[in-house]
């Protein structure tokens, strides 16, 4: 919506006589003054400017309008010299009395007064300033490149006066001493079992190396879940990860083995590392050129929770304004995609930053200038439909943003705690807290299921692919393959019904039935270990996402999810046959599961039949209650007897 504009801009458009007047001193009456040595300090003082002596500019200035209080000149260009040393009070203060000495003398003053206002959360101040600059210009049109921002920004104070009005809960609370220290930390980073916290601290460093004449330098810190809940000692990444320059904003993969992070080095780019096997980082590697470009930055990565998408900011050619938002997609052959840009609903012609995309794969967070917000930088969620369409942004409310620039927010996997950077114990420079994430603008509560795939026969780990499909909208959800370990964690929104199969080339696929009502707590993740069994005679699949209506043969429309899987096992092996079995609980009379056993069973090869799998290839078998797998004394045991099999022939 707007970018901040210096007062210098104002200076830059006085009358003629001031850009003059830094070539060549002009007599003090050119400047509307009758103290000759007040227009002198005014000239050394643009000269000072000028070499960036601004505490020197300042001097001069004051011994100017010491010696002509009416000196608006000199009031201007001390508000300019306040702007920039970071004192916003004195800029208005001066600024307002050199509005109030020539109000016609400087049309565009009161924006930057507005401007200035805005900055310090003087919302009603920078309303009644920006409305006033409008209606001037309405009928005295002379900075029409000031028009539209200053619609905005009106727009923003507007927004901030009501916000403030009605405040979302927030109370930050401190991570501890275990993490937070007398440095600065900030970009914290997450794990999905909340187990695992990496973060950027900036430290003291030998002058003698990474940047030249730098005291500081950024970088990462490692702490691990305690048992008492409190986050341990943070300790050094160390090398290859750490090393004399910066590195910083990073994102931490759902199962914490690979990290994807930021490096400047003149241009920034982005890096990633993972986990070997023996336990630690391996040395960094550049992200492609489908990510990296050598000429624009990229940086402030979040990986998506399945691995495949990651998110960066980048200020390259074809975005929307400064820095937007993009992403690049790995292909099911581990190839990153050339980045896109996330588009008009994300993007805007300012700065966004910080991107974070939630466990639950739908709910993304960002920072933006250019959204309608409390100030500069302002938190945002959006969250993605069925279609993969992101929503309007919604400002994530006051107090959590404010005047200042808020950025850098994650929120754990449930959805419940935020985690971001502030100085607001100004005392201890930046520190990084959390706060409970107000329910109008948390994520979808997200739980993960975690596992290893090994092969039936040899107990040998597979680097499976790991598919999580919403049965309910038969959408996919997340995809991603396990490590070399077989080992995977798949992220999951609660209160949902999911199917999760892996798979792997020579194997018939695995499957589990998710019910994912409530979110399992940390201590009690979701866990299985798949055993993936060969394309083998004999071989038998249990297909735990097929459903029929009750006491009925009539597939319910959620089944095919796993049935084309099957339908696309028999088209890559056409010299499989199998068997479809039935199979039912002990409920009812012996005649009647067989008999529905029987008709379940022959809807299965006709789903296969109507797919175009050759009847020949097919057999079906009802075995009614006479082959259960578990005890049909517990309602848990009667459905595992319910199910629906495929033997290889």
């Amino acid at each position: 919506m707007y970018k901040y504009v210096s007062m210098l801009l104002v200076a830059l458009a006085l009358l003629p006589h001031m850009g003059m007047a830094q070539r060549s001193p002009s007599p003090a009456k050119l400047l509307g003054v009758k103290d000759k040595k007040a227009a002198e300090r005014y000239h050394q003082a643009l000269a000072q400017y000028d070499r960036y002596n601004l505490e020197i500019a300042e001097d001069l200035l004051l011994e100017a309008v010491q010696r002509e209080p009416s000196f608006a000149q000199a009031y201007l260009m001390l508000a300019q010299v306040y702007e920039e040393r970071g004192l916003p009070l004195k800029a208005i203060a001066a600024a307002e009395r050199a509005d109030s000495l020539r109000p016609e003398l400087y049309p565009q003053l009161p924006f930057f007064l507005g401007q200035l206002h805005q900055s310090v959360g003087h919302y009603h101040e920078a309303k009644l300033c920006y409305e006033r600059f409008l209606t001037f210009h309405q009928k005295h049109p002379q900075s029409p490149k000031l028009i539209e921002p200053a619609r905005n920004r009106l727009s923003s104070c507007q927004f901030a006066l009501d916000a403030l009005e009605h405040p979302v809960p927030f109370s930050p609370q401190n991570v501890g001493a275990g993490v937070n220290s007398v440095f600065d930390e900030y970009w914290p980073s997450l794990s999905a079992d909340e187990q695992t916290l990496v973060y950027t601290v900036r430290c003291p460093k030998q002058r003698d190396v990474g940047i030249p004449q730098s005291r500081w330098q950024e970088d990462f810190f490692i702490s691990h879940r305690e048992a008492d809940g409190g986050w341990g000692m943070g300790r050094p990444m160390g090398p290859p990860i750490n090393t004399d320059y910066n590195e910083g904003a990073q994102s931490l993969s759902a199962d914490g083995r690979q990290m994807f992070f930021t490096v400047c080095r003149g241009i920034c780019n982005i890096y990633y590392t993972e986990v070997n096997r023996d336990g630690y980082w391996e040395h960094p590697r550049r992200m492609p050129t489908t990510v990296n470009t050598d000429r624009y930055n990229e940086k402030q990565p979040s990986i998506s929770p399945d691995g495949r998408t990651l998110y960066f900011v980048s200020n390259r050619p074809g975005g929307k304004g400064g820095y937007d938002v993009w992403s690049s997609t790995r292909d099911s052959a581990g190839q990153w995609q050339p980045a896109v840009n996330l588009g008009d609903t994300i993007n805007t012609n300012g700065d966004e930053q910080s991107p974070f995309i939630h466990f639950d794969n739908q709910t993304l967070y960002f920072s933006s200038d250019g959204h309608t917000g409390m100030g500069r930088q302002d938190i945002f969620v959006s969250r993605r439909d069925t279609a993969g369409r992101w929503g309007i942004p919604r400002n994530v409310g006051y107090p959590i943003n404010t005047h200042r620039s808020e950025e850098g927010l994650i929120v754990n996997a449930a959805g419940t705690v935020a985690y971001y950077s502030s100085d607001i114990a100004a005392e201890r420079g930046r520190d990084i807290y959390t706060f409970t994430m107000p329910a109008e603008v948390a994520p979808i509560p997200t739980s993960y299921f975690m596992g290893a795939v090994r092969d039936g026969r040899t107990r040998r780990p597979i680097e499976a692919e790991v598919v999580l499909v919403d049965l309910g909208s038969k959408r996919e959800l997340m995809r991603l393959r396990a490590d070399e370990a077989g080992s995977f964690l798949v992220c999951l929104p609660v209160n949902r019904q999911y199917g999760l199969f892996a798979s792997a080339q020579g194997y018939l696929f695995h499957s589990e039935h998710v019910n994912f009502e409530g979110s399992y707590p940390r201590s009690r993740p979701f866990r299985v270990d798949v055993m993936l069994h060969p394309i083998a005679k004999d071989e038998v699949l249990v297909m735990r996402n097929i459903f029929f209506a009750t006491a009925s043969y009539e597939l319910r429309p959620e089944s095919t999810v796993e049935l084309d899987r099957l339908v696309l096992i028999m088209q890559q092996n056409p010299d499989v046959r199998i068997e479809i079995g039935g199979h039912t609980d002990d409920e009812g009379s012996i005649a009647y599961n067989q008999r529905l056993s029987e008709q379940r069973a022959r809807a299965v090869v006709d789903y296969l039949v109507q797919r175009g799998i050759e009847v020949s290839r097919l057999r079906s078998v009802g075995y009614g209650a006479s082959r259960p797998v578990a005890p049909n004394s517990t309602p848990e045991g009667r459905a595992q007897n319910r199910r629906t099999e495929a033997k290889v022939l």
